[in-house]
């Protein structure tokens, strides 16, 4: 047993060493991943906010150069101008003409002489690019203040009038890096094009303007972001990582020392050779006490097997009260883990049922479950109640992704009934608006409850249901009730209309007033059953004239010839011309050409969209019936069509009373009856040719 022992020693103390240290020089290797990550990124993203600091100054002088001050000449307004612009970050802002004559600097007060641009090479660029140019860092020759230069041209037609030229003072790049609270052993600097020093962490009134160290510039050249080992201006070995600015081509760099990238190895060395010689010690103590541990270790074993197993633990002594005590313990503890396991069995199982049923009915009502603990900010959602926010299951899903989710205009609401709920422990029923990401609108109702922790805290629990649908019921049949109401006021009214004039008739003697009033109704019932087939959206003027044409067509299909473009009518339009068409077939039937068999009615429509404002005009043509003769007295129908016409669509009718036939043309304003659809403008210019 002593050398299975030490064999056993060994076999777990060999692998245990192998382990810890590739576990430490793991978390090493990981340490020094993770801290070359976080340092890359916050120089890419400090390289970045040097872009976004230079795009202030060069959005302030587009600004400028768009000013009408300079094309009028008027210099001292413009001077004004840019001293309230208050460009961030500059020293001075100059109007320099093409030669170099400086009409105006910010330094001193309009009129003052200032001396002419020195500055060629921005001045050139700019001119010769007609683009903005920024220059590195620089020493001003008439104040000796370091600066960098921007330029920027003011186009008049198709030449360069002026150039705008603002010295940007370094002192920005400087806040930027205080900003950052570099850690004092490290070092942080922004670079120019030509690798000069702008800004430093660490002494920057001593480096500024001094090149870094070459081994930076050459990598800076050679790749846009990276990190190499070198030596600072001070002399200290660092690791220095760098990114380059991906507008202005400006390089940010922060250096941290060789010293402290190694620290994290160093000490994952000292407990490495710690768990060593523990690891020895455990040996020799192994040693000493194997000799007194073999066979009541085989009986412990022997019991803990058993206690496994689920079989009965041997009680017999040990002659070794320490392990006597312990087979006791392990006896007493089967008996208790069979007693446990099986109420643990009957509680498993009742919670699985009570889970299930839980479950069930949260799917049947499409209802979503979560917990928010106010005091430490937790939210846990199920993936329905994520779903209920337009969320997928997988996707992180804080309270505040809840609440920057909610509609504005109902956030308040939201707010208070939680406030509410907690403050008076009261339960939570809210409803409002969320915006998905794919910026659709959703109702959401939420239900919860306060809940008291065993510490005493508070938190809220509850479900979500998405009740978009039953909102959008509700909206939807309050407006079929607004929408019915008005329809069968307007429908009255016209019924209304037609038998006053009907009764007018028969009171000068008309016998066939009461069948005439009677048609018309069956036409306006008719044109009611053509909208209620599209659900009162409107109907297309050709089965408009369909519905009251059609029982008078032949056979073949010659008798009455429909022609237009397809034109959509709104609902008022559609009862107003089914008015008129009915009257007009009415006449044509007693007196026109469809008392003849040869007799033919042409209707042809179209749109005048050069017109302003814009037509629709409806053209009915008789033919082939009995000579016409010009009435007397205007009649009942034509009185009711230029009423219902006139007055409701503001239309216009022309009745030309031919000895061939009745030729009337009908006018509507297209905003009057039109429903918007997307026919062509060629086949409306096709028909209304």
């Amino acid at each position: 047993m002593r050398q299975v022992l030490w064999a056993l020693v060994f076999a777990l103390t060999l692998p245990a060493v192998l382990i810890a240290a590739a576990g430490f020089y793991s978390g090493y290797r990981a340490e020094r991943e993770t801290m070359d990550l976080r340092l890359q990124e916050t120089a890419r993203a400090l390289s970045r906010s040097i872009d976004r600091e230079i795009e202030k100054s060069e959005m302030a002088l587009r600004v400028l150069a768009l000013s009408p001050h300079i094309a009028n000449g008027d210099f001292a307004a413009f001077h004004k101008q840019t001293l309230e612009a208050g460009l961030a970050g500059s020293s001075s802002i100059s109007l320099i003409e093409p030669g170099g004559k400086v009409l105006l600097n910010t330094r001193v007060p309009y009129g003052s002489p200032v001396p002419d641009g020195r500055r060629e090479g921005v001045l050139l660029k700019v001119q010769e690019t007609r683009r903005v140019q920024l220059s590195d860092i620089q020493v001003d020759p008439v104040t000796g203040q370091v600066l960098i230069t921007m330029g920027m041209p003011v186009v008049t037609g198709d030449r360069v009038s002026h150039i705008l030229l603002a010295a940007i003072d370094p002192g920005i790049f400087q806040r930027l890096i205080s900003d950052q609270r570099i850690a004092p052993d490290w070092n942080a600097a922004v670079l120019d094009r030509s690798g000069r020093i702008v800004a430093r962490s660490r002494s920057p009134e001593r480096f500024l303007g001094e090149l870094a160290n070459p081994v930076i510039r050459d990598a800076a050249a050679t790749f846009s972001e990276g990190n190499v080992q070198s030596v600072t201006l001070d002399g200290i070995p660092v690791r220095t990582y760098f990114s380059k600015s991906p507008t202005y081509d400006w390089t940010f760099v922060v250096s941290v020392p060789y010293a402290e990238l190694t620290a994290s190895f160093q000490r994952s060395l000292f407990w490495l050779l710690i768990l060593a010689g523990c690891i020895l010690m455990g040996v020799l103590l192994a040693a000493i006490l194997s000799r007194f541990i073999a066979k009541p270790v085989d009986r412990l074993v022997a019991a803990a097997q058993a206690l496994g197993t689920g079989r009965d633990v041997d009680g017999t002594t040990t002659h070794v009260l320490e392990f006597d005590t312990i087979q006791k313990a392990l006896t007493d503890a089967a008996s208790d883990i069979r007693e446990q396991e099986r109420h643990r069995e009957e509680a498993l199982a009742r919670i699985a049922e009570s889970e299930a049923r839980l479950r069930l009915a949260l799917n049947a009502g499409h209802l979503g479950s979560w917990e928010f603990t106010p005091s430490t900010g937790a939210f846990v959602a199920s993936p329905q109640c994520r779903a209920n926010f337009g969320r997928r299951a997988d996707e992180p899903f804080s309270y505040d992704d809840v609440l920057a989710a909610i509609h504005p205009d109902d956030r308040a609401r939201q707010t208070e009934a939680v406030a509410q709920a907690l403050k008076n422990r009261s339960d939570l029923h809210v409803e409002y608006r969320v915006v998905w990401p794919d910026r659709s609108e959703h109702w959401i109702r939420i239900s919860g409850r306060v809940r008291v922790g065993p510490d005493g805290g508070l938190s809220l629990v509850g479900v979500s249901q998405d009740i978009t649908e039953r909102r959008l019921a509700d909206e939807r049949r309050g407006l079929l009730l607004h929408e019915l109401n008005h329809r069968v006021k307007n429908t009255l009214a016209t019924v209304q209309s037609i038998a006053a004039m009907t009764r007018r008739a028969a009171e000068q003697g008309d016998e066939g007033a009461w069948d005439a009033f009677l048609g018309r109704v069956q036409g306006l019932a008719k044109t009611h059953d053509l909208l209620t087939a599209t659900q009162w959206q409107g109907a297309l003027l050709e089965d408009v004239l369909k519905n009251e044409l059609e029982p008078y067509q032949d056979a073949m299909r010659q008798r009455i010839r429909l022609r237009g473009p397809k034109i959509n009518l709104q609902p008022s339009a559609v009862l107003a011309l089914g008015l008129a068409v009915h009257e007009l077939a009415t006449n044509a039937t007693k007196y026109g050409s469809l008392t003849t068999p040869d007799g033919r009615i042409n209707v042809m429509w179209a749109t005048t969209p050069t017109l302003n404002p814009p037509v629709l005009v409806v053209e009915w043509v008789e033919s082939g019936g009995p000579p016409v003769q010009q009435p007397r007295r205007q009649g009942f129908g034509t009185r009711l069509i230029q009423r219902g016409l006139a007055q409701q669509l503001g239309g216009e009718i022309k009745l030309d009373f031919q000895p061939e036939g009745i030729r009337c043309v009908i006018t509507f304003p297209i905003k009057n009856v039109m429903v918007e659809t997307e026919e062509t403008s060629e086949s409306v210019e096709r028909y209304a040719s």
